[in-house]
């Protein structure tokens, strides 16, 4: 939706105030269908008393970045913002690029529906979670919660397995691989994770083993010989 120039509207609600409202909002894409519907009708005719009631909170709202407490193509518990983010509940779940009415709300659709899976399943919901198959594919008594969602790449040589994990603050990243004698290699890259993975790589011989859906995961993290317990402690830094 485009305005220029000084128009008036047609309702009491000053021009001013309607184009603060399209300002703040993509130009009333960001705005749900209903209330889209009524700033256009504002432009070029008269609203009711209701309606003007309703302009008046989304000028406030907007304005203040508080419309995403509105739910998203009205699907309760999926909001998104003036900025373009958008939440579930309380969850950051990434942002938001419009693109059209009807493919919008299919991905809103799609992206509600997989965050009530990962509840029912009492996962937490990320935007990590969200795109990966491997996560989404796990039964909900899977022993590797911890490893789903901090795992960064599973590297083979032959028949061993070394594992690479980002820490809580996903800054560094830590490679664990069960060596022969039972025991298990722990170390924290310095710096660069990227540089650390590559140096790996290219010193040591091993290789990157894509994943792309959970039984493929479960695989190697069992052929790796780790347990949940030591990834666990290795990621408490223990």
């Amino acid at each position: 939706m485009v305005v220029d120039g000084e128009k008036r509207t047609g309702s009491v609600i000053p021009y001013k105030k309607i184009k603060t409202i399209l300002d703040h909002s993509e130009g009333g894409r960001a705005l749900l269908e209903p209330h889209r519907l009524l700033v256009r009708k504002a432009l070029h005719d008269t609203v009711s008393h209701d309606g003007e009631d309703v302009l008046e909170w989304l000028h406030e709202s907007v304005t203040r970045g508080t419309y995403r407490k509105e739910f998203f193509w009205g699907i309760e518990h999926l909001t998104r913002d003036a900025k373009g983010l958008l939440f579930w509940k309380e969850h950051l779940i990434g942002r938001f690029m419009l693109v059209n009415d009807e493919q919008d709300e299919k991905t809103a659709q799609r992206v509600a529906a997989r965050c009530r899976e990962l509840e029912a399943k009492g996962f937490p919901i990320s935007s990590r979670a969200l795109l990966s198959q491997e996560i989404m594919q796990a039964p909900a008594d899977t022993p590797w919660k911890q490893a789903l969602y901090t795992y960064a790449m599973f590297l083979t040589k032959d028949d061993r397995v070394r594992v690479a994990f980002w820490t809580k603050a996903g800054k560094a990243m830590v490679m664990l691989e069960r060596q022969s004698n039972g025991e298990v290699l722990c170390s924290m890259s310095q710096g660069d994770a990227s540089q650390a993975l590559q140096k790996v790589l290219d010193n040591e011989g091993f290789e990157c083993a894509y994943v792309n859906d959970y039984a493929a995961f479960e695989r190697l993290i069992e052929k790796s010989g780790l347990t949940p317990e030591d990834i666990e402690r290795a990621l408490a830094g223990k």
